[in-house]
């Protein structure tokens, strides 16, 4: 039956672009190391992902990100919009993070992310919504992480934290209202 509800969802959201909501459960919190969630379906078009991210503590290290597959290492992660330790939002670009304006951020407030993948150009972008601001757009057309430029497909949603130089992992971020949409290709 679960795989009947997949195979509809998939064939729904392919033929009319609409929304889809899951697979990953509601709530889930990055920890050290990697989790990760299967999208739908394996994406090889352009496509847009959705969430509220929410950091569970100030100057954290912990990103969401889109992968081919299960990841062993960061290497491993195509697209990233990262929570970093110096208080800011920014994104992976090819071999290292920024982006196109600063944005700062605070604990226990969510911001809705919206990322625009496109598969086949190995390229993305990355909106972010402060709570009770204008979107910014945080990066146009970023490449994706150097080591995932060959990359044909993606089919996971990863979240993953950080330890500090420190040693200490400062706190996870928690992700809610995840939504998955095909888009055309710009």
């Amino acid at each position: 039956m679960r795989s009947l509800l997949t195979v509809v969802a998939v064939l729904a959201l392919s033929l009319v672009g609409g929304a889809w909501a899951g697979p990953i459960p509601e709530g889930q919190e990055s920890a050290v190391g990697f989790r990760t969630f299967d999208l739908p379906a394996v994406q090889t078009g352009t496509f847009e992902v959705s969430f509220d991210a929410t950091p569970l503590a100030d100057k954290i290290d912990a990103f969401t990100g889109i992968a081919a597959m299960e990841p062993r290492v960061a290497n491993d992660v195509a697209a990233i919009v990262r929570f970093n330790d110096s208080g800011t939002i920014d994104v992976r670009n090819g071999g290292s993070f920024r982006a196109d304006q600063s944005l700062a951020y605070a604990a226990n407030k969510a911001y809705r992310v919206r990322m625009v993948i496109d598969v086949k150009t190995r390229s993305y972008s990355v909106f972010v919504t402060p709570p009770g601001q204008p979107e910014v757009a945080l990066a146009r057309n970023y490449a994706f992480r150097t080591q995932q430029a060959a990359v044909q497909a993606l089919g996971k949603i990863v979240l993953a934290g950080y330890a500090g130089r420190d040693g200490f992992f400062a706190g996870p971020h928690r992700i809610t209202g995840f939504a998955l949409k095909a888009v055309a290709a710009q």
